[in-house]
Order: C-alpha cells, then sequence, then structure tokens
C-alpha cells in the first residue's frame, strides 16, 4: 500500500494534491507542532489585477507551543475579510469552511473541499489517531508500520532529513508537476 504524509495546509497548493493522488492512504501529520510563518495558516494567490494576495487565518496567541490539532482561531474580520476576498476574485463561497473555531477544522475543510473540486477521493487517516508517539523520521517509520505501508512517498524535502535505513518499506520521492505554488483555490 502507497502512503503519504503531510500536514494539513491552508488551501494547499496543487503539488498537495498531487502527492495525495499518486497514494492509496494519505496520512494527516495533526499533532505535530505548529510553525509560525509556515502554510498550515495562510496561503496565497493572484488576484484579478495578477498581484500576489496572501489570506491568512488568525491563531491564537502561544500557538507556537501547540501542536496543529490544538490550534485555536480567534475572532476578528480576518474571517470577514478572507471570505469576501476569495468571494471576489474567484467567485466561491467559503462561509462554510471559515465557520469553524480550530485550525485544524478550517484546514481539513479546505482540503476536503478541494478533493472535491478535484475528484480526489482518498482515505485520510489523522496521525493523532495513532497509536505513535515517536519523533521525527522514527515517527514516519511507525506510521508506515501502523497502517501497513508498502511503498512512503515522501516530498523531494524529505532527502535531507529521512533516515531511509529506518524504513521496512520502500521510499519513493514526489516532484510535483505543477503551474504554480499558488493555492488550489486559485488553479481550480
Amino acid at each position: 500500500m502507497k502512503v503519504t504524509i503531510h500536514q494539513p495546509e491552508h488551501f494547499p497548493y496543487m503539488g498537495f494534491f498531487e502527492k495525495m493522488k499518486s497514494a492509496e492512504v494519505f496520512v494527516i501529520l495533526d499533532d505535530v507542532q505548529y510553525k509560525k510563518n509556515n502554510w498550515q495558516n495562510r496561503n496565497k494567490f493572484l488576484n484579478k489585477n495578477k498581484t500576489e494576495e496572501f489570506f491568512n487565518v488568525q491563531v491564537e496567541k502561544g500557538a507556537t507551543k501547540k501542536l496543529i490539532k490544538d490550534i485555536k482561531v480567534v475572532d476578528g474580520p480576518w474571517r470577514v475579510k478572507n471570505i469576501k476576498k476569495l468571494k471576489q476574485n474567484f467567485n466561491i463561497d467559503t462561509t462554510e469552511i471559515y465557520s469553524h473555531n480550530k485550525l485544524i477544522d478550517i484546514n481539513m475543510s479546505s482540503i476536503k473541499w478541494a478533493m472535491d473540486k478535484l475528484n480526489i477521493n482518498k482515505p485520510l487517516i489523522y496521525s493523532s489517531d495513532l497509536p505513535i508517539f515517536t519523533k521525527g523520521t522514527q515517527r514516519l517509520v511507525d506510521i508506515c508500520k501502523e497502517i501497513g505501508a508498502t511503498e512512503y512517498i515522501s516530498g523531494l524535502g524529505g532527502k535531507t532529513y529521512l533516515e531511509e535505513e529506518l524504513f521496512d518499506c520502500k521510499i519513493t520521492y514526489f516532484s510535483p508537476n505543477i503551474k504554480n505554488h499558488y493555492s488550489v483555490i486559485y488553479n481550480i
């Protein structure tokens, strides 16, 4: 069974979904440390004027000390701004996606929305649902063992940190074939 693992990003770029398509099972790595200025709570697109524009989810103070699955979002104008911005540029109503109070729920709603639009039907497993408490490469190895992977599909960045000798399955490195790195919402 081909397995790939990725953190839940906010309206991810198309390479995220290409990697998802290449696997039989997609693991959402939701029980790892949240990183500021990463793609978990933001993304970007080219607006109607062909200017790069970010859209962000405002998260609680102290988020960098929590796991992605535990991050709460704050009340504020960011929700209305995002909904309006995406409606104006893409004529898409994201009200339901932004109705949640946890980052994981907003991100998973955006991912499932895109999966539906891209006609991707893959099983999703949350790493937090697995009885695994290791870190680093060993964590990925243990996830693969737990779900019976015969092949682990890593992103290209894995070449710099994976300890390949720990895996009991084949490792391949996925290279996306995409036109740009903008959010899926820009590319649908």
